[in-house]
């Protein structure tokens, strides 16, 4: 054994972004197991989440020597002769200056040598920022290797000596054994050099994994980096084995004759006392307004100007000014002594300046709402005396952190105010989070597959096996997916590929950014904290969404791609704030932007300004929305799970929407309360009292009472542990902490310290064991009231904005979802639901988004031309050329005449025509599409006039156009069926706009039709009559290799999946056409609130009427004279559509011989029921009197 104390000192970890597999944690693992008590890691250009690496090391027993392998900017960054890639050299942190000093560099290196998508560092920069540092020559990745090796001493010796001369005794020569073919000589030239210069030498081990069995591992990264595969001889990655994390024997052995070389390494160890700790805020400071000396002083001011204005009349509010003070003193007082005033004066100013600059914020989010400073220096609109929201929540005065306030802005507004902090702040004082996009087991996969060569459509098979549920690994699918763990096992090709997934899964892949998360300093970032930059930074959340935990999905916390330049901070958002910065999460949520142009509409048009903090919050026709399922566009509440909850519990107060806000996540959905209920359930049952509220004691009624005696908020445990158990709420909100992470010890003392408290007031020791017991089951799904509350506000807001201002409402949501066709078809059939017309693009009244206007008084929603696909920017230029013109498009040639072809090229054009865009000029789609290259042509001439000076459409003299004589002469063509026309216009928005195909059998549906496909309460085993239009179809072999199908089916109210078995398939397949109205004759099923239908027989639609009718039914008023005349004409259709149809007359009469008149009379004349008959009637004796029954 080696009696040497060797440190490996060139180490890099899976944050060298795909150039190593190894996690940090698996190498102070191997450090520790090899004996080793230090180990530099030296990532390539980059300290990614160095504070992670040195609670890791400190956990392991390790001292962690921090560094980084940094690329070196040449003269001509793009061209390094015969090299692939810069050359470089090892950089490590002995103190805390060199910690600054490697900060300042690697950021420079990103922000300004960013090259070939790799930061390099600028030599020059190492003179001014050395100290502190020690530095590694590279071996044969450096400058003086590259030199030695080329036979270019006297480089090699210049490059020697700037380095010397910059670091001193700091600066080694690198010597290493990898049995490279160059490696005796390069080693031998090296050391003649040191002492040449009196240079130091070290022997260092370049480690990119743990093993070597693993080299097959990092060569697979390093295939997917490059996108090689791992065969390719083009493949660029080191040359053998032997890369990996040696032994001191191993070490011993390879460099026998250089033992103080390898002493070395101890020796530089020893130099490096840097140890990252956490920092205290360091928060930026407040420029404060004349008459104020310090921001605790400003901030009282404001909170008081607040209070005056929020509780001016605070006994109409159930309160006591003292009770308002009281709390504002407390708050204050842990704030200011906390030190964080500056950070609720930075936080309220850019609200402030997303007001001034016309934008929206949310009404608060996460704990933050139980703060009344917050609430009265309006971060919030959440009053928490009203909800009874607890400060300690947000802010514990046990327990030093930072607060986390989390701001909701428009998604427009958010980037403007972004922009607003970069102005007040300095953008050397600004900057976004990092997020480190890692490979999921999907993913895994699929680049493991890839650069192995396996097929395809294997590697897809196995990928999909993968369960998809969020942070599921591919351990877990092996262990739960029988199939999965089959293929594996059956297949050597399949089992390797799983070895390198396995061994791939769960490493830093890329480098995103964090949606929201921004850092605001006091000073220079770079001073602070490493910085990266990247042209282009990809967002990984959809694409590696094993990676994100669920409430970053939820709110889209990765930003989505740009090709802007980003400055990102190399810490994320776990990490960023123990550097002691302020973090503030800046999100865009379309919610809010929704609500801005709801209420712009609704000022345009009824010239109301609405303030949705002063709206009642007990509004029956907002909870109503709720009530009847009408939950299109409300903020979290579409689902459908949502919506059927929400039908069962009938809300009838704020609190109610609140709680359900809480409940409706997986725990408490999966919480079970009996074998047959969830929380959910035992929420609702409570609700309306069918089963009785049990608060488990007196002194509990009262917390529970909002939630009939269910714990649904974590603030509820807070409460019960003060109330019950004598803590403070600083207390309970440690408690509430230690719930969530579950450990058993410190839950023990936990709740001995509860059941004393309890007994202590008169409770027994076994409800009071019994009561913490229930707490900590809740814990699995409880969640923060503060948040609930403000998400359940803004919930309300929508819902009240929907029921009053339905048209303004559903125009905005619309205008949220366009170009996504399902969207905006779902959200038009929800405004068909409240009586809103939905009107077809048009030319010459659309605007390029959907907008409002009036039909016969009532609200109606006209399409854009956005909406219409493949229009792109042809929907403005056809809007901004009618508004500059001040005159509508009187024919095609007007239209290609009149509008930049530029913008509209021949394939917008032929969509906003196949659209029905066009057919208020002429409805013959087809002789429009068959004119389009002879209207662009005519088009092309006048723009070309109008660019040589001479009179064209695009002139003053102009503006109106021309004679229609001077217009060419329109190509003939027959007009395209309608059913081709509902086709196109299905493709291209994503629902029907001149009719619907259903609408030729209206009568049936209503008449035969059995379900509706809105319906949610079906009975087993019953056959139902469906009539509808199949939308779409997927043909199946079953398990013997029969073919069946599976489809979708629409009706006036919604739509079902269907499923149609081999036998029934076989004997009706061709009465199923995609786009076709159809009656199915099925066995009905509802799963989470959607219907699911079993296909047994298939009628022909227009068979239903022959097959299903009974009679015809006349409504007539006998004591109407008018109603009496119309018999006549009634008689006369009679007598021409004679057929084998009875007729009932439904009479409204006084007078018995008037009804025996009428029945004699439909007795005697069975008429021909078919639509030209019906609609005669109609006519006559008006639509709501004619109907059939089946």
């Amino acid at each position: 054994m080696s009696n040497i104390d060797f440190v490996h000192l060139h180490t890099h970890t899976h944050y060298s972004m795909q150039s190593s597999p190894i996690f940090p944690k698996e190498l102070f693992s191997a450090c520790k197991k090899a004996g080793m008590e230090s180990v530099a890691v030296t990532d390539y250009s980059a300290m990614f989440n160095m504070p992670e690496l040195f609670s890791l090391a400190s956990d392991a027993g390790v001292k962690l020597i921090i560094g980084s392998e940094v690329y070196l900017l040449e003269q001509d960054a793009h061209h390094n002769g015969r090299h692939s890639v810069s050359p470089s050299l090892i950089l490590l942190v002995k103190n805390e200056e060199g910690y600054k000093n490697l900060c300042i560099l690697l950021s420079r290196a990103a922000r300004d040598g960013f090259v070939n998508a790799t930061p390099h560092v600028d030599s020059s920069l190492l003179k001014e920022y050395h100290a502190g540092l020690i530095c590694l020559s590279g071996y044969y990745a450096g400058r003086i290797g590259r030199a030695l090796l080329a036979g270019n001493r006297d480089e090699a010796a210049s490059f020697t000596a700037f380095y010397h001369d910059i670091f001193g005794d700091d600066f080694y020569l690198e010597l290493q054994r990898h049995f490279a073919t160059f490696d005796d000589q390069l080693n031998s030239d090296t050391i003649a050099l040191a002492g040449q210069h009196g240079v130091q030498l070290v022997a260092t081990n370049n480690v990119h994994y743990l093993q070597k069995k693993d080299a097959g591992r990092y060569r697979a990264m390093v295939a997917i980096r490059t996108k090689e595969r791992l065969s390719s001889s083009n493949l660029q990655c080191l040359p053998n084995s032997e890369h990996y994390f040696k032994s001191s024997d191993e070490m011993a052995s390879l460099f026998s004759n250089e033992h103080h070389e390898l002493s070395n390494t101890a020796a530089i160890a020893a130099k490096c006392s840097y140890v990252f700790c956490q920092q205290e805020p360091r928060l930026p400071h407040f420029l404060l307004p004349e008459g104020f000396s310090d921001e605790a002083e400003y901030l009282r001011h404001l909170t008081y100007e607040g209070a005056r204005e929020k509780y001016a009349d605070p006994e109409s509010q159930g309160l006591t000014w003292q009770q308002v003070e009281d709390r504002i003193e407390k708050e204050l007082g842990v704030i200011i002594s906390m030190g964080f005033s500056s950070y609720f004066l930075i936080v309220s100013d850019l609200i402030a300046a997303s007001r001034r600059l016309g934008y929206s914020v949310g009404p608060g989010r996460g704990s933050a709402a139980g703060s009344i400073i917050a609430y009265l220096t309006g971060i919030t609109r959440i009053d928490p005396l009203k909800y009874k929201l607890l400060f300690e929540r947000f802010l514990n005065p046990e327990r030093l952190s930072m607060p986390d306030i989390d701001i909701d802005f428009t998604p427009v507004g958010k980037q403007r105010v972004l922009d607003y902090t970069v102005d007040k702040y300095g953008d050397d004082s600004v900057a976004k989070v990092v997020a480190i996009g890692t490979l999921g087991a999907r993913a895994a996969i699929r680049d493991a597959g890839r650069v192995l060569e396996v097929p395809l459509q294997e590697v897809d098979r196995l990928a999909k096996l993968v369960p998809s549920k969020p942070g599921t690994t591919l351990q877990q699918g092996l262990d739960e997916v029988n199939e999965l763990r089959e293929l594996v096992e059956s297949s050597s090709q399949n089992s390797t590929l799983m070895d390198y997934a396995l061994a791939l899964e769960g490493r830093a892949r890329n480098v995103s950014m964090h949606a929201g998360a921004v850092v605001i300093t006091d000073g220079p970032l770079e001073e602070q904290v490493p910085l990266y930059v990247s042209n282009k930074i990809e967002t990984e959340a959809r694409k590696f969404a094993d990676e994100y935990n669920e409430d970053e999905l939820e709110r889209g916390a990765l930003k989505s791609n740009s090709d802007e330049k980003q400055v990102v901070t190399q810490f994320d958002k776990n990490w960023i704030e123990t550097a002691g910065l302020l973090k503030i999460d800046y999100l865009g949520l379309e919610t809010l932007a929704v609500i801005d142009e709801t209420l712009h509409l609704i000022k345009k048009r009824h010239a109301e300004v609405i303030e949705l903090e002063t709206v009642p919050m007990d509004n029956k026709k907002a909870f109503r929305i709720f009530q009847e399922g009408k939950m299109a566009g409300i903020f979290q509440f579409e689902s459908q799970g949502m919506q059927n909850y929400m039908m069962q519990l009938q809300p009838t107060q704020i609190g109610d929407i609140i709680a359900m806000s809480a409940l409706y996540r997986p725990g408490a959905l999966n919480a079970r309360v009996d074998p047959k209920r969830n929380a959910v359930d035992l929420f609702v049952d409570r609700k309306h009292n069918r089963e009785p509220i049990d608060y488990m004691h007196p002194m509990l009624e009262e917390i529970l009472k909002e939630t009939y005696g269910v714990i649904v908020y974590q603030e509820q445990v807070m409460q019960i542990s003060q109330v019950m158990g004598g803590f403070s709420l600083a207390k309970a909100d440690n408690l509430r902490k230690a719930m969530g992470k579950k450990k058993p010890e410190i839950m023990q003392k936990f709740k001995a310290d509860f059941v004393e408290g309890a007994v202590n007031q008169g409770v027994h020791d076994k409800l009071a064991n019994r009561i913490f017991d229930l707490m900590a089951e809740f814990a699995g799904y409880g969640f923060n009231k503060s948040h609930s509350a403000a998400y359940g506000v803004l919930a309300y807001w929508t819902a009240y904005l929907k029921a009053h201002y339905p048209g303004e409402f559903m125009t905005a949501i619309l205008n949220s979802e366009i170009g996504d066709t399902a969207r905006m078809k779902h959200l038009t059939d929800e405004a068909r639901s409240f009586n809103i017309s939905i009107l077809p693009p048009d030319i010459n009244t659309s605007d390029a988004l959907f907008s409002i206007d009036d039909v016969d008084g009532l609200p109606a929603i006209r399409v854009g031309l956005s909406a219409i696909k493949q229009v792109g920017n042809a929907a403005r230029a056809v809007v901004t050329s009618r508004l500059r013109r001040k005159k509508e498009y009187v024919n095609l040639f007007d239209l290609t005449a009149s509008v930049d072809l530029r913008a509209m090229n021949r394939k917008a054009l032929e969509c906003l025509i196949l659209a029905g865009a066009l057919d208020s000029i002429d409805p013959n789609r087809a002789k429009l599409i068959a004119n389009i290259d002879k209207a662009i042509k005519f088009g092309q001439l006048q723009n070309r006039s109008v660019t040589l000076g001479q009179c064209g459409f695009f002139s003053d003299d102009n503006a109106g156009g021309m004679q229609d004589s001077l217009y060419p002469d329109m190509d003939p063509a027959d007009p395209m069926p309608d059913s081709e026309k509902l086709q196109a216009e299905k493709k291209l928005v994503g629902f029907y706009l001149s009719r619907h195909p259903l609408d030729p059998f209206r009568r049936d549906w209503e008449a035969f039709a059995n379900l509706h496909l809105d319906a949610r309460n079906v009975q087993p085993s019953r056959q139902y009559k469906i009539i509808g239009v199949v939308v779409s179809t997927k043909p199946h072999q079953d398990r013997k290799g029969n073919q069946m199908l599976f489809g979708v089916i629409e009706d006036f109210s919604g739509k079902a999946d269907f499923t149609v078995f081999a036998s029934v398939y076989e004997q009706f397949r061709h009465l199923i056409k995609v786009d076709e109205a159809v009656m199915l004759v099925a066995e009905a099923e509802s799963s989470g609130g959607a219907l699911k239908l079993l296909v047994r027989e298939i009628v022909p639609v227009r068979k239903v009427r022959e097959n299903c009718i009974d009679k015809v039914v006349l409504k007539i008023n006998a004591d109407d004279p008018l109603d009496v005349e119309k018999l006549a004409a009634v008689r006369e259709v009679f007598e021409t559509h004679k057929g084998g149809t009875a007729v009932d007359f439904e009479v409204k009469v006084q007078s018995a011989e008037n009804i025996e008149m009428l029945r004699v009379f439909a007795r005697a004349t069975p008429i021909d029921a078919s639509d030209e008959t019906l609609s005669k009637l109609e006519k006559i004796l008006g639509p709501d009197n004619v109907a059939i029954a089946g």
